[in-house]
């Protein structure tokens, strides 16, 4: 997998947690912190494709994986624990799922090809 591919599912992952975050802000009452909560996991999801597209690939899959970590855990929390039922929650476990996966599988196909 490209470094370019891995790159962009992380972008992609960063823009949908920050629509994620408008969605309840705009859609919910009181949805202030979930505004905040996007825009910061969104940021930090950019930074870290920025930093695997400048060839900076250790700290941006790490600040990466952090990212998705908290991101989908979070909403399992949210979703299992308070017991929330949204669409928007599901799909963000499923994109973190997702975002870990393609993280794991570019590591594994990096250090089968090194070592």
């Amino acid at each position: 997998m490209s470094r370019k591919i891995v790159a962009s599912a992380t972008a992609c992952f960063g823009v949908a947690v920050i629509l994620s975050g408008l969605y309840r802000y705009f859609m919910e009452p009181g949805g202030t912190s979930g505004l905040w909560f996007g825009l910061v996991m969104g940021v930090l999801a950019l930074l870290a494709s920025l930093l695997q597209i400048t060839r900076i690939w250790l700290a941006g899959d790490l600040l990466a994986m952090v990212v998705a970590s908290f991101v989908g855990g979070w909403f399992c929390y949210e979703n299992l624990a308070k017991g929330k039922h949204e669409l928007r929650m599901y799909l963000m476990i499923f994109l973190s799922a997702v975002e870990l996966g393609v993280l794991v599988v570019s590591w594994a196909r990096r250090k089968k090809t090194v070592g």
